[in-house]
This record gives C-alpha cells, structure tokens and sequence, in this order.
C-alpha cells in the first residue's frame, strides 16, 4: 500500500533499483528517528510535520469523520453526510437571519 492509501501496483525493474538504492541510503533505524522527530515536531505545533505524519499515517485521501462515524454504526454514510450538510446550512442561515435581525435592531435604535 503506497502513501495515499491505494494499493501499490507491481513495481518495475528501474524503481526497485531505486528503492533499493534508497534503502541503502536510508536505514530503518534513520527513518525511525525522522518519524520521530516529525512526531516531536508536530507535538511542538509545527504545521507541515502534522500534515507529514498525516499523509503518511491516513493517507493522502482522508476520509471524512461523518463517513467513519456512519460504518462505525453500521448506517448509510451518504444519509449521514446529508443531514450533517442540513444541520450546517441550516447553522448557516439561522446565523444570517440573527445577523439581520440584529441589524434592523440596530436601524431602529439609530432614528
């Protein structure tokens, strides 16, 4: 499995040699301490450490929460995502119609 999540396809001849190239180059015990210290690093608030880590730890695709909280529950997750886009377009407008309120309000106030 490569670092989007997908399944790798048989690697040729040319990228095996590199890959093993890079091994050489590259032991476990030094990307251990790389990961290491993105994880350090991502712990101290450094932005592209934690998208680092992400990538290579969820994937470059990331599911939505909604979606996992759906198969997790065994429901639709297309029924989830939609009564979770209705409660935000509903967030959505309850908050312009405050808005608007508030501003006639304040019209009022100002004559």
């Amino acid at each position: 499995m490569n670092a989007n999540g997908k399944a790798a396809s048989p690697r040729r001849p040319i990228e095996r040699e590199y890959l093993a190239t890079l091994n050489a180059a590259v032991p476990l015990e030094t990307w251990q301490a790389i990961c290491k210290r993105a994880a350090d690093d991502a712990l101290a608030g450094d932005a592209k450490a934690r998208d680092w880590l992400a990538k290579w730890l969820l994937g470059l695709e990331a599911r939505l929460l909604t979606t996992l909280a759906a198969e997790e529950v065994e429901i639709d997750a297309a029924a989830a995502a939609s009564r979770e886009i209705e409660s935000r377009r509903q967030t959505v407008e309850d908050d312009r119609q405050e808005r608007e309120r508030t501003r006639e309000f304040l019209k009022m106030l100002r004559r």
